[in-house]
């Protein structure tokens, strides 16, 4: 007799349970996203379950001035095709441009939806970090965790073209040689930046090694991030009642 019920109670819980949101990889898709040129943030909304923008990006300069793309003449930052990571068939990207002179630096800084509370794994590729008259620099890369202390990323596929240096919170990637902006080569000045544990947002910093000031030009691939869900606040009242009705159930019966 009790078999019905508890057969109902869980049909109707499996249904409410189906309308719960459920946590999805989101892709920062460059080739689906714009920006305008010369801009220094902007917000994206990507995740058609979540309310509001899901990513914030934002570039600042310090001691240092953006440039125009040296192939397009398009100011920067802006999202287009001049980097292209070796990537085929060619994709969009992020390129940051600059005149950077020593001491000088750019700032990438990504926050996701504080609905995220929980963080995201994150994962993305820059492009064309070489040497040419000077060296590229990425510095200064960190994620932010939930609790608000900061973690260190981890580095991979570093191509030949690039360094890397330090561990931890200080680990630097250097341009050791030229690599193409794009065609044959150019996935030689990539590196794949990653974070084994949820953040709520990350930063890095494009700088100079030493000299007078010289262009220099980056760009980022699309952004791979998982958000971590919260228990839907939903679910332990649903648990609840459904509780409450299985013990009414089994005094009803022994009444």
């Amino acid at each position: 007799m009790l078999a019905r019920p508890l057969f109902s109670l869980c049909a109707a819980g499996a249904l409410i349970l189906s309308f719960c949101p459920s946590a999805q990889a989101l892709l920062v898709d460059w080739d689906k996203l714009t920006w305008t040129p010369g801009a220094l943030t902007n917000s994206y909304d990507i995740d058609p379950k979540g309310p509001g923008n899901d990513v914030t990006i934002t570039v600042s300069a310090a001691k240092g001035t953006f440039d125009n793309d040296a192939n397009t003449g398009i100011m920067t930052p802006n999202i287009g095709t001049a980097i292209t990571g070796g990537l085929s068939p060619v994709q969009k990207s992020f390129e940051i441009a600059g005149n950077l002179y020593t001491s000088s630096k750019i700032t990438l800084k990504v926050d996701f939806n504080p609905l995220y509370n929980q963080g995201s794994y994150v994962s993305f590729t820059i492009f064309d970090i070489d040497l040419t008259t000077n060296s590229d620099r990425i510095q200064g890369i960190y994620g932010l965790a939930p609790d608000g202390t900061h973690i260190a990323a981890t580095i991979t596929n570093v191509g030949t073209a690039a360094t890397l240096s330090g561990s931890g919170l200080n680990q630097v990637i250097t341009g050791n040689s030229a690599s193409p902006n794009s065609g044959a080569g150019s996935g030689n000045g990539n590196a794949t930046i990653s974070f084994a544990s949820p953040v709520t947002g990350f930063a890095f910093v494009f700088a100079n090694n030493a000299g007078a000031p010289r262009y220099q030009d980056i760009a980022i691939g699309d952004i791979f991030f998982f958000p971590i869900p919260e228990m839907d606040p939903a679910i332990p009242a649903l648990f609840l009642c459904v509780g409450v009705a299985v013990v009414a159930h089994l005094r009803k019966r022994r009444v």
